[in-house]
């Protein structure tokens, strides 16, 4: 059974550690003891997820001091360096593999991996462009799926039914099995696994206000893995591997505001599209690892391919960019009220449809010693990648015409003075060629028993291309474009830790980490001319720099009256320059990116585990983020100010996490209960959309609310099956989190919060 720390389980052999329940991690790309890894850095095993309940990495933010996960765009941010613009600020890896996407365009949302069948999640905090390079400047997240064995049959089953209020059913069933063929040399090791979650929002008819449909917002996620483990001569391994996963979702989890009641559980939409989502990806890589004399020898190359089709609530947008053209001339005023299209209005539909696809192409070498116990241990590696990235954002807009014959008096030809592309009323299209070729070394040398000091860097070359057309009536005109952009950052680390004694680990480090730079699509002129005016540019710049960040940290991992109390804390600065940001053309809603303004993060985050009696372990995390920009930014001397000093960075404040177990004998089996709850405080300084100074200044937009969720898991073992009863978001909280319209002037808000009260039932089987 799972208790209450942190991580739980790690292969007992190891040297590192003398605690059968702590975790080895590879953050250092060395397998170590997670006491021992002078970083700050959490680690959940499967069967700490299990324990939990943590079905998505939102799950796992909630319960990770200093990170913040985005719903709407999978977007992970780590001590507040968080940016939907260019390259990612936080790397996303899958065993060795990095899959993060780049911003190219609208909804360029990363991928999400399930949780199921892993041997542990890492949430690596600070910059990590030393061993992981581009992307990870805010930190990397890590899902390390289990290696087939040699030696024995390992099996891992899961099933689960739930219900939500004022929802539907949720389900899942998977299984994993794996084993020698040939012992010692041959294993193997397969898994499969379903997830339905059940919706909660209803759609409601516009003309009538009846509910036509209820809970939309369901959705399903499968994944097949396979991997074969293949050991020819002593300390010579070959695993390839293939990992499949498709995530569909049926509609948003947005809800109407003028229609919906949260406290009551009353959700509703009468959006004319659901937006649903597909997203799929193939992972094959094959790792091959040699070790001999105190040296391995290790390669990962991998092939990551994934097709995603999403979009936004393309009618709406539509309907609120064109209820801005009206200028008192059109014959229905307004197109969008609080509870949702105006049912005066002629029939009208227009769904955005956005399609990302990525081809990532992954070598890495790997020279390192593999002794955690030696004076000297050190890592040296080459890395190189190939990607390509095509986005490509719709307006379908068949429509178009006849509704502004209806409401404006001219067609919608007529009134851009410029032709539909095909369906579209606006289609722009970018696909992006990424190459990065990388040496890294690390070294750790051990001054004394208890003193080392290490020392690493990156060098790296990275090639980045861009070819973009954009079209229809909605850009006036044809445009297309070309860039480019090449960057030769080095990012080194340099450490010192200090082992006092076995149980409490010093440690400080500085470090930096970057984001590759990029190019723009162009702009066109004529249809966003008063925005770029007001920008004080005559047209939005052709490339964009990298951004780099600093870090400075001090922590120590602590152990206690016997054990009986884990600490592991620290606290940071980093400073973060000329960053990557969306600008925003509201004449024409279109936008690019460009390097704006520096900013500082400052906090601190604790994790802690006490068992004070027999029976008996509490667990918490507590962490503090302050990240302000440090200086007005405007793309020109005359221009608007686009980022305002003192102006904040999207993110709780305050996360907090406590949770508690108590495990006791019930006949003659073993039983537990459990509870966890997880705070998230309100933002109350400005950010740049919420401060009147700013040129993306919108008054009705206000920050997501502080909340508490609550869950609660009761459970039996029954030889090696856990069969456990639970409830999540116990109190039933329906928190504003997502609170949006399309522009300053639509009266019709949308919002989304955390899933309703869920009662299930969970059956977990281990061998």
């Amino acid at each position: 059974m799972a208790s209450a720390a942190t991580a739980q389980t790690a292969p007992t052999s190891s040297p590192a550690t003398p605690d059968p329940n702590e975790i080895i991690v590879t953050a250092t790309r060395q397998s170590e003891a997670i006491s021992k890894v002078p970083i700050s850095i959490s680690a959940f095993s499967q069967k700490t997820l299990d324990a939990k309940g943590i079905k998505t990495f939102a799950d796992v933010a909630r319960f990770t001091p200093g990170v913040t996960f985005s719903e709407g765009s999978n977007n992970v941010s780590i001590r507040g360096i968080s940016s939907d613009a260019g390259a990612g600020t936080t790397g996303i890896y899958i065993d060795d593999t990095p899959i993060q996407i780049r911003g190219l365009g609208f909804s360029s949302d990363n991928s999400l991996p399930a949780i199921f069948d892993l041997d542990r999640i890492e949430v690596l905090r600070g910059p990590q462009g030393t061993l992981f390079g581009a992307g990870s400047e805010g930190g990397t997240v890590r899902y390390i799926t289990p290696q087939p064995s040699l030696i024995e049959f390992r099996t891992y089953d899961r099933a689960e039914v739930s219900s939500t209020a004022h929802g539907a059913l949720s389900y899942e069933a998977g299984a994993a099995v794996g084993g020698p063929l040939v012992k010692d040399k041959l294993g193997i090791r397969i898994s499969a696994w379903h997830r339905r979650d059940g919706g909660y929002i209803d759609h409601v008819d516009n003309q009538t206000g009846i509910v036509d449909d209820k809970n939309i917002n369901h959705g399903e996620v499968t994944v097949l893995r396979g991997a074969i483990a293949w050991e020819p001569v002593a300390g010579l391994r070959f695993t390839p591997s293939i990992h499949y996963q498709r995530r569909r979702t049926n509609a948003s989890d947005n809800f109407f505001v003028g229609l919906s009641n949260p406290g009551s559980g009353l959700f509703r939409t009468s959006t004319p599209e659901y937006r649903g989502t597909q997203d799929r990806f193939v992972l094959p890589s094959f790792y091959a690892r040699y070790d001999t004399g105190g040296v391995s020898l290790i390669s990962n190359t991998s092939y990551f391919k994934r097709t995603n089709y999403s979009g936004y609530s393309g009618t709406l947008y539509d309907l609120s960019y064109y209820q801005s053209l009206c200028e008192g001339g059109c014959t229905i005023d307004p197109f969008l009220t609080p509870t949702g299209i105006d049912p005066r209005l002629p029939y009208y539909l227009s769904p955005s449809k956005v399609t990302n696809k990525q081809q990532i192409f992954t070598q890495e070498v790997r020279l390192q010693s593999n002794n955690p116990g030696a004076r000297l241990n050190w890592v040296v590696g080459v890395f190189y990648q190939h990607s390509k990235q095509r986005s490509t954002e719709e307006l379908i807009d068949p429509l178009g015409n006849a509704f502004f014959n209806e409401v404006f008096g001219v067609s919608l030809e007529d009134f851009f003075g410029y032709p539909l592309y095909g369906q579209d009323s606006y289609i722009n299209d970018s696909k992006a060629v990424e190459k990065q070729i990388a040496g890294f070394a690390n070294v750790t040398f051990a001054v004394t028993d208890k003193l080392k000091l290490t020392a690493g860097g990156r060098y790296a070359n990275t090639k980045f291309s861009v070819v973009n057309f954009a079209d229809g009536s909605q850009n006036g005109s044809r445009t297309e474009g070309v860039g480019s952009s090449s960057d030769k950052p080095f990012t080194p680390k340099f450490g010192i830790n200090y082992q006092a004694d076995r149980n409490n680990l010093f440690y400080a480090s500085w470090s930096r980490g970057f984001r590759a730079a990029g190019a723009n699509p162009p702009v066109p002129i004529d249809p966003c001319q008063e925005s770029l005016d007001n920008l004080g540019i005559p047209s939005a710049p052709i490339t964009y720099k990298s951004d780099t960040v600093t870090s400075y940290e001090v922590g120590s991992k602590n152990r206690l009256f016997g054990g009986a109390l884990s600490l592991d804390g620290s606290v940071y600065q980093v400073d973060w320059k000329n960053i990557q940001q969306i600008v925003n053309l509201p004449q024409c809603a279109i936008r690019f990116i460009a390097n704006l303004g520096k900013a500082r993060s400052r906090g601190f985050d604790l994790q802690a585990t006490l068992r004070p009696a027999q029976g008996l372990t509490i667990d918490g995390s507590v962490g503090y983020t302050h990240t302000r920009y440090t200086e007005n930014a405007s793309l020109s001397p005359t221009g608007a100010v686009v980022v305002n000093s003192g102006d904040a960075i999207e993110g709780a404040p305050w996360t907090l996490a406590l949770g508690a177990q108590y495990d006791f004998p019930l006949g003659r089996n073993d039983a537990y209960i459990r509870g966890d709850a997880q705070y998230k405080s309100r933002l109350k300084t400005p950010t740049t959309v919420r401060d009147p100074n700013s040129a993306n200044y919108d008054p009705a937009l206000i920050a997501p609310v502080a909340y508490t969720f609550v869950s609660m898991r009761a459970g039996v073992l029954l030889g090696k099956a856990n069969v456990s009863l639970f409830v999540d978001n116990l109190f039933d909280v329906a928190p504003q989190l997502g609170y949006t319209h399309q522009d300053s002037n639509t009266a019709l808000y949308e919002n989304s919060t955390v899933r309703p009260r869920t009662i299930g039932l969970t059956l977990v089987y281990r061998q």
